[in-house]
Protein backbone atom coordinates (compact mmCIF):
# COMPACT_ATOMS: atom_id res chain seq x y z
CA UNK A 1 0.00 0.00 0.00
CA UNK A 2 2.57 2.20 0.66
CA UNK A 3 4.45 1.47 -2.42
CA UNK A 4 1.34 2.35 -4.13
CA UNK A 5 0.79 5.76 -2.89
CA UNK A 6 4.50 6.80 -3.25
CA UNK A 7 3.85 5.76 -7.49
CA UNK A 8 0.51 7.57 -7.35
CA UNK A 9 2.13 11.06 -5.05
CA UNK A 10 3.92 12.37 -8.15
CA UNK A 11 1.65 12.14 -10.94
CA UNK A 12 -1.39 13.13 -8.54
CA UNK A 13 0.27 16.24 -7.41
CA UNK A 14 1.03 17.18 -11.37
CA UNK A 15 -2.58 16.78 -12.19
CA UNK A 16 -3.70 18.75 -9.50
CA UNK A 17 -1.31 21.84 -10.47
CA UNK A 18 -2.06 21.21 -14.08
CA UNK A 19 -5.49 21.77 -12.83
CA UNK A 20 -5.17 24.82 -11.28
CA UNK A 21 -3.05 26.32 -13.94
CA UNK A 22 -5.52 25.55 -16.35
CA UNK A 23 -8.34 26.94 -14.45
CA UNK A 24 -5.44 30.16 -13.20
CA UNK A 25 -5.50 30.58 -17.37
CA UNK A 26 -9.17 30.21 -18.07
CA UNK A 27 -10.22 32.89 -15.38
CA UNK A 28 -7.27 35.38 -16.52
CA UNK A 29 -8.62 35.10 -20.16
CA UNK A 30 -12.05 35.67 -19.07
CA UNK A 31 -10.85 38.56 -17.07
CA UNK A 32 -8.91 40.28 -20.43
CA UNK A 33 -11.90 39.58 -22.49
CA UNK A 34 -14.90 41.21 -20.21
CA UNK A 35 -16.10 44.33 -21.45
CA UNK A 36 -15.60 46.77 -18.89
CA UNK A 37 -16.48 50.17 -21.12
CA UNK A 38 -19.61 51.99 -19.35
CA UNK A 39 -21.79 52.33 -21.60
CA UNK A 40 -22.77 55.76 -23.20
CA UNK A 41 -25.48 57.81 -21.01
CA UNK A 42 -27.41 59.33 -24.12
CA UNK A 43 -28.15 62.95 -24.10
CA UNK A 44 -31.19 64.76 -22.23
CA UNK A 45 -32.66 67.42 -24.37
CA UNK A 46 -32.52 70.94 -22.61
CA UNK A 47 -34.13 74.38 -22.77
CA UNK A 48 -31.56 76.50 -23.01
CA UNK A 49 -33.42 79.57 -24.44
CA UNK A 50 -32.04 81.10 -27.89
CA UNK A 51 -28.85 80.70 -26.62
CA UNK A 52 -26.20 77.77 -25.97
CA UNK A 53 -23.50 78.67 -23.56
CA UNK A 54 -20.22 77.20 -23.03
CA UNK A 55 -21.15 76.23 -19.71
CA UNK A 56 -23.91 73.68 -20.99
CA UNK A 57 -21.09 72.16 -23.39
CA UNK A 58 -19.15 69.44 -22.69
CA UNK A 59 -15.86 68.66 -24.07
CA UNK A 60 -12.77 65.83 -24.31
CA UNK A 61 -9.59 67.70 -24.92
CA UNK A 62 -7.11 65.18 -26.59
CA UNK A 63 -3.64 65.32 -28.19
CA UNK A 64 -3.06 64.27 -31.85
CA UNK A 65 0.09 65.73 -32.63
CA UNK A 66 3.75 66.12 -31.27
CA UNK A 67 2.99 69.38 -29.15
CA UNK A 68 3.48 67.80 -25.68
CA UNK A 69 1.08 69.71 -22.50
CA UNK A 70 -1.17 70.78 -25.69
CA UNK A 71 -4.51 69.36 -24.13
CA UNK A 72 -3.80 70.12 -20.71
CA UNK A 73 -2.96 73.57 -21.75
CA UNK A 74 -5.72 73.77 -24.07
CA UNK A 75 -8.09 72.31 -21.36
CA UNK A 76 -7.08 75.28 -18.96
CA UNK A 77 -7.86 77.94 -21.45
CA UNK A 78 -11.55 76.20 -22.05
CA UNK A 79 -12.12 75.96 -18.51
CA UNK A 80 -11.71 79.97 -18.03
CA UNK A 81 -14.23 80.13 -20.59
CA UNK A 82 -16.45 78.23 -18.61
CA UNK A 83 -16.38 74.41 -20.96
CA UNK A 84 -17.10 71.87 -18.80
CA UNK A 85 -14.33 69.74 -19.00
CA UNK A 86 -14.54 65.85 -18.97
CA UNK A 87 -11.37 64.34 -19.46
CA UNK A 88 -8.02 65.03 -21.27
CA UNK A 89 -5.46 62.72 -22.68
CA UNK A 90 -3.78 61.93 -25.50
CA UNK A 91 -5.09 60.52 -28.63
CA UNK A 92 -4.07 57.51 -31.23
CA UNK A 93 -5.52 59.39 -34.03
CA UNK A 94 -2.80 61.86 -35.39
CA UNK A 95 -4.19 65.40 -36.98
CA UNK A 96 -2.84 68.13 -38.90
CA UNK A 97 -5.75 69.98 -38.26
CA UNK A 98 -7.91 70.59 -34.98
CA UNK A 99 -10.45 68.16 -35.40
CA UNK A 100 -13.91 68.63 -33.17
CA UNK A 101 -16.01 65.37 -32.85
CA UNK A 102 -19.79 64.91 -31.90
CA UNK A 103 -22.74 63.51 -32.58
CA UNK A 104 -23.28 65.79 -36.09
CA UNK A 105 -20.92 68.42 -37.05
CA UNK A 106 -23.64 70.91 -37.53
CA UNK A 107 -24.62 70.51 -33.82
CA UNK A 108 -24.18 73.25 -32.06
CA UNK A 109 -22.17 72.41 -29.03
CA UNK A 110 -19.79 71.62 -31.74
CA UNK A 111 -19.76 74.31 -33.78
CA UNK A 112 -19.63 76.57 -30.56
CA UNK A 113 -15.95 74.56 -29.59
CA UNK A 114 -15.07 74.89 -33.09
CA UNK A 115 -15.30 78.88 -33.00
CA UNK A 116 -12.68 78.86 -30.20
CA UNK A 117 -9.89 78.16 -32.34
CA UNK A 118 -8.14 80.07 -34.84
CA UNK A 119 -6.70 77.70 -36.85
CA UNK A 120 -8.41 75.96 -39.65
CA UNK A 121 -10.91 73.32 -38.02
CA UNK A 122 -12.25 69.78 -39.09
CA UNK A 123 -15.29 69.03 -37.79
CA UNK A 124 -17.36 65.70 -37.99
CA UNK A 125 -20.12 64.01 -36.34
CA UNK A 126 -20.18 60.14 -35.44
CA UNK A 127 -23.73 59.50 -34.58
CA UNK A 128 -22.39 59.40 -30.41
CA UNK A 129 -25.59 59.41 -27.99
CA UNK A 130 -23.87 61.59 -25.47
CA UNK A 131 -23.33 65.21 -26.98
CA UNK A 132 -19.89 65.13 -25.78
CA UNK A 133 -17.20 67.14 -28.18
CA UNK A 134 -14.25 65.70 -28.45
CA UNK A 135 -11.19 68.42 -29.54
CA UNK A 136 -8.31 66.32 -31.01
CA UNK A 137 -5.39 68.77 -31.20
CA UNK A 138 -2.47 69.19 -33.48
CA UNK A 139 1.57 69.99 -33.05
CA UNK A 140 0.83 73.52 -34.09
CA UNK A 141 -3.00 75.66 -33.77
CA UNK A 142 -3.80 78.95 -32.32
CA UNK A 143 -7.08 79.90 -30.25
CA UNK A 144 -8.68 83.06 -30.36
CA UNK A 145 -7.96 85.72 -27.87
CA UNK A 146 -11.24 86.20 -26.68
CA UNK A 147 -13.84 83.12 -28.84
CA UNK A 148 -17.38 83.38 -28.21
CA UNK A 149 -19.41 81.48 -25.80
CA UNK A 150 -22.55 81.12 -26.96
CA UNK A 151 -24.11 80.37 -30.32
CA UNK A 152 -28.23 80.92 -31.20
CA UNK A 153 -30.08 78.25 -31.27
CA UNK A 154 -33.84 77.35 -31.93
CA UNK A 155 -35.23 75.21 -29.64
CA UNK A 156 -34.17 72.33 -26.94
CA UNK A 157 -30.34 71.11 -27.54
CA UNK A 158 -29.53 67.45 -27.01
CA UNK A 159 -26.56 67.74 -24.10
CA UNK A 160 -25.25 65.36 -21.39
CA UNK A 161 -26.12 66.32 -17.70
CA UNK A 162 -22.95 68.17 -16.23
CA UNK A 163 -22.73 66.84 -12.28
CA UNK A 164 -23.17 69.51 -9.85
CA UNK A 165 -20.49 71.94 -9.12
CA UNK A 166 -19.07 69.93 -6.36
CA UNK A 167 -18.62 67.15 -8.18
CA UNK A 168 -16.77 68.92 -10.40
CA UNK A 169 -14.22 70.50 -8.47
CA UNK A 170 -12.13 67.62 -8.63
CA UNK A 171 -8.27 68.16 -8.99
CA UNK A 172 -8.84 66.79 -12.74
CA UNK A 173 -11.35 69.59 -13.44
CA UNK A 174 -10.17 72.58 -11.73
CA UNK A 175 -8.47 75.32 -13.44
CA UNK A 176 -5.48 77.55 -12.15
CA UNK A 177 -4.91 81.00 -12.59
CA UNK A 178 -1.36 81.04 -12.67
CA UNK A 179 -1.37 78.35 -15.47
CA UNK A 180 0.42 79.48 -19.22
CA UNK A 181 -0.23 77.77 -22.17
CA UNK A 182 2.36 77.01 -25.19
CA UNK A 183 2.92 79.44 -27.75
CA UNK A 184 0.54 77.51 -29.89
CA UNK A 185 -2.06 78.21 -28.34
CA UNK A 186 -3.08 81.52 -26.68
CA UNK A 187 -4.35 82.51 -23.44
CA UNK A 188 -7.81 84.45 -23.07
CA UNK A 189 -7.18 88.18 -21.71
Amino acid sequence: MRKVIRVLKTPVTLLLLLAILGYGAYWGYHQVTLDTSRPETPCVPQDVGTQLTSDKVSVRVLNGGEQALAANHTRFILLSWHYHIVSWNNSDRQVDKVTVIGNSADDPEVQLVAKAFKSEVVTEGDGRADHVVDVILPTKFEMLETPPTSIPVDGPVCLPVIAKATDSASPSTSASASSTPTSTATKKK
